[in-house]
């Protein structure tokens, strides 16, 4: 029973999270639906979990924990695909601010001082 309470609060506070975020502007319309179906259906699914036995059966696995494990490796893979695909983009948006910005203010380097020999070994 505790595991349910658990469950749930987090449900309820992740769910109030991402609604205040969504009125402060800080995320998509499609983004705010997304993360309100997982976080409202984690609240659900504590509650009626042979609902998602139903699920496993549509998927065509044998049981809902499998089938919600699945799930959320595959959410989980896209996810970071998408973070990195958007990372790539990033990394080169600065690349060429960067190359930008060095064509537009060159700096002066001051000339490399003349390198001294090492001293003689003692002995």
């Amino acid at each position: 029973m505790a595991i349910k309470i658990l469950t749930v609060l987090f449900a309820l506070i992740a769910v109030r999270r991402v609604v205040v975020r969504y009125r402060r502007r800080g995320g998509l319309t499609l983004e705010f639906i997304l993360w309100l179906l997982v976080f409202s259906g984690l609240g659900v699914v504590v509650f009626i979990p042979h609902k998602t036995d139903e699920l496993a059966r549509w998927l065509g696995v044998s049981s809902g924990f499998n089938a919600l494990t699945f799930i959320a490796i595959t959410g989980l893979l896209y996810a970071v695909y998408r973070l990195l695909s958007r990372l790539q983009v990033v990394e080169r948006d600065v690349t060429k601010l960067v190359r930008a910005l060095a064509l537009q203010q060159p700096v002066a380097v001051p000339p490399a001082e003349p390198a001294t020999p090492p001293p003689p070994p003692a002995g």
